[in-house]
């Protein structure tokens, strides 16, 4: 394995958590139903790889779950539910865009939880991302842009949290806590979801969902993450925000507005550059 075999991967899997909203505009169920779904089939996709990288794990080991297992799959439960949700209501790039702000928001979780010190260069990092989000909220023209908008931004603080979470429970198997939050999210919309007249084509596209969206990008973040430096993957991941808008307009000719457009700019900008000077 050279050196590109890990920065390759991360895009890999980068790309492929960029179709989360497409899998949304091709599906003809409801929130409920694709949210049980996608969750089902992408819990046991990641079920399978952990099985396929641990063959002597127990099915006792397997299903015991620590507080911090449990913890960091309630909050990433939330934050799908949200993530997913948006989608329904306002475009790609909106949701994509907000997500952008995650690595600031995890640093003010940080400040008022962790007690992490204040620095000038995240203040103006976290302005510059409110100003980002200000021209995303007035380039939105309807209620369910606003309320898309809110949902994006309630899965970016629930994965914040979820990252600030993570240093409070250092041993937590992550990996157990993705089938687990997945699991979860099923067990939660289960009775709200519709089982009747649904396609088979949606069957289709809810089982391709969970394998994309959640197992393959997951087992391939495995392998890349443990061959890369922690910056490197953070900016990798970044590439995700900028895709999921491309694929939208190019397959579903979903229009980016120009405040839509500079507003995500200004949150990638300050994202990156927060990475980047933060690790130097």
């Amino acid at each position: 394995m050279n050196r590109y075999t890990g920065p390759l991967l991360i895009f890999i899997a980068a790309v492929s958590w960029s179709t989360a909203g497409l899998f949304t505009r091709v599906v003809t169920t409801d929130i409920p139903t694709t949210l049980f779904w996608r969750s089902l089939f992408g819990g046991l996709c990641v079920l399978l790889i952990v099985l396929f990288y641990n063959r002597k794990i127990t099915v006792k080991s397997m299903f015991h779950f620590s507080l911090g297992e449990v913890v960091i799959a309630s909050l990433s439960t939330a934050g799908m539910i949200c993530f997913i949700s948006a989608f329904f209501y306002t475009s790609i790039a909106n949701v994509s865009f907000v997500y952008g702000i995650m690595p600031l928001v995890t640093y003010i979780l940080a400040v008022l939880f962790l007690k992490e010190r204040i620095n000038s260069l995240a203040v103006c990092c976290c302005i510059l991302s409110a100003i980002g989000m200000s021209l995303m909220t007035f380039g939105s023209s309807n209620l369910e842009d606003y309320i898309g908008i809110l949902l994006a931004l309630g899965m970016t603080i629930f994965m914040a949290a979820l990252t600030v979470a993570a240093k409070f429970f250092p041993n937590a198997d992550s990996s157990k806590a993705t089938y687990l939050s997945a699991f979860l999210g099923a067990l939660i919309v289960l009775p709200f979801a519709t089982f009747t007249n649904i396609a088979v084509n949606d069957y289709y596209w809810l089982a391709l969902y969970g394998l994309i969206n959640v197992g393959l990008g997951f087992g391939i973040y495995l392998l890349g993450v443990m061959r890369v430096t922690a910056l490197t993957a953070a900016l990798i991941g970044l590439l995700e925000i900028p895709l999921a808008p491309i694929w939208a307009s190019l397959l579903f000719n979903e229009q980016v507005g120009f405040l839509t457009i500079s507003g995500g700019i200004l949150i990638l900008i300050s994202a990156i550059f927060y990475l980047i000077r933060s690790k130097t």
